[in-house]
C-alpha cells in the first residue's frame, strides 16, 4: 500500500505539498493538486485521517444529537431515513457521523461539553424537540456550527432549521377536496403541543377560509397518531350530525384505522368519503384501498440538514437561514 513519501516521489514534490493538496491548502496552485491528485489515485493512496486530523486539529467528524429517552421519536421510521440522508452527505464529504445521547455522562462530563470542547466534532445537528437556549448558547460560545431538524420553537435566538413545509402540504390536500366540490372536509390528529401539527392545522383553515368556509369544529379531531384513534374518531364523526365527505389524516397510522371505520359503516371510498394522509408513501400502499398521501421527503431533510451544516462549517459568516421542503401530493384509490 503506498503511502505519502510514495506518492511525493511518484508526483515529484515534497511530502508536505502532498499534505497541503489533501487538505486542499489555497497556497498550492491548481495545477500542483490536479497533477498530485492523479497520482494519488493513480496510485490508489488513502490518506490517513487521524495524521490529517493532527495536522489541521480537525476531527472529521460532525455529531447528530439524539435524546434516546424519547421513545416516541426512535419507534417513527422516518428518524432512520432522516439519518440515511444525513450519513448520506456525510460519506460525500469524507467525514464521519458520530450519534450521541443528549443525557450521555463521559467522566461526569455531559456529552455534548466532551464533544464540543475536546474538539471531537466540527458541526452539531439535532432535532428541535432538544435544541434550547442553553444548548445554543453552549455551541455559540465554542464556535460550533449546529442545525436544528425542525422550525424550533423553543428558543428565540435566530439559528438555522430546516423542515417540512407542513402548512403548504396541508393546503394543497384540502385544496385539492375543494377542487373536487367537497365541503365537509374533517381533519383528524392535531396534537396541539406539536409545531408541526399546528402548521398542518393552520394549512388546512387556511384553504377552507379562502373559499369562505368557516370550519365545523366537530370534524377538527385532536388526538395522537394510532390506527385505533383513527378508528375510533372516525365512527364517532360518522354517528354524529355532520358526515364529512373528506378526511385529512395528521400520519398514515391514522388513515389505516379511518378507513376501516368508514368501510364497517358501509360507505364507499372515494366516493362517498375521500382520504388523503400525511407522511410515508411506501406504508400508504399497504393499505385497503391505498391511501392517497401528502408525501414527505425524509431522507432529502436529512441529507439537506447535513448539507446545510457544512455550508457553515465551511463558512462561519453565513447568516442563519430556515429552510422548508416542499411536499408533493400522490392520488392513489383513497
Amino acid at each position: 500500500m503506498a503511502n505519502i513519501k510514495d506518492v511525493a516521489r511518484a508526483a515529484g514534490v515534497s511530502s508536505s505539498t502532498v499534505s497541503r493538496v489533501i487538505n486542499d491548502s489555497p497556497s498550492i496552485s491548481n495545477e500542483t493538486k490536479a497533477h498530485v491528485r492523479h497520482v494519488i489515485k493513480t496510485m490508489n493512496y488513502t490518506p490517513n485521517q487521524n495524521a490529517k486530523a493532527l495536522t489541521n486539529n480537525k476531527s472529521y467528524t460532525v455529531t447528530l444529537l439524539v435524546d434516546v429517552d424519547d421513545e416516541k421519536a426512535f419507534q417513527n421510521p422516518f428518524f432512520y431515513e432522516v439519518m440515511h440522508g444525513i450519513e448520506k452527505y456525510v460519506y460525500q464529504k469524507e467525514y464521519s457521523l458520530i450519534v450521541a445521547n443528549l443525557n450521555t455522562k463521559v467522566k461526569k462530563t455531559n456529552v455534548l461539553d466532551w464533544l464540543v470542547k475536546g474538539k471531537r466534532t466540527e458541526g452539531v445537528i439535532l432535532p428541535s424537540a432538544i435544541l434550547d437556549p442553553a444548548i445554543v448558547e453552549d455551541l455559540r460560545k465554542e464556535g460550533v456550527p449546529f442545525v436544528s431538524i425542525g422550525e424550533p420553537e423553543k428558543v428565540r435566538q435566530s439559528v438555522s432549521w430546516i423542515d417540512i413545509d407542513n402548512l403548504k402540504g396541508t393546503e394543497r390536500a384540502t385544496y385539492r377536496f375543494l377542487e373536487q366540490g367537497r365541503r365537509q372536509i374533517a381533519f383528524i390528529g392535531l396534537e396541539s403541543s406539536e409545531l408541526f401539527s399546528r402548521r398542518r392545522h393552520q394549512g388546512y383553515i387556511s384553504a377552507l377560509s379562502s373559499y369562505g368556509i368557516t370550519p365545523d369544529p366537530s370534524l377538527v379531531i385532536t388526538c395522537a397518531n394510532t390506527k385505533e384513534n383513527g378508528e375510533h374518531h372516525m365512527t364517532r364523526i360518522l354517528e354524529g350530525p355532520t358526515t364529512p365527505d373528506a378526511v385529512i389524516c395528521a400520519d398514515n397510522m391514522l388513515s389505516f384505522g379511518v378507513l376501516k371505520a368508514i368501510k364497517d359503516k358501509g360507505l364507499r371510498i372515494p366516493e362517498d368519503i375521500s382520504v388523503i394522509s400525511f407522511d410515508n408513501a411506501q406504508t400508504a400502499e399497504l393499505s385497503y384501498p391505498s391511501v392517497s398521501t401528502v408525501d414527505v421527503d425524509v431522507f432529502e431533510l436529512g441529507y439537506r440538514s447535513a448539507k446545510l451544516l457544512f455550508d457553515r462549517i465551511g463558512n462561519t459568516d453565513l447568516a442563519e437561514e430556515g429552510i422548508l421542503i416542499s411536499t408533493v401530493i400522490t392520488t392513489r384509490e383513497t
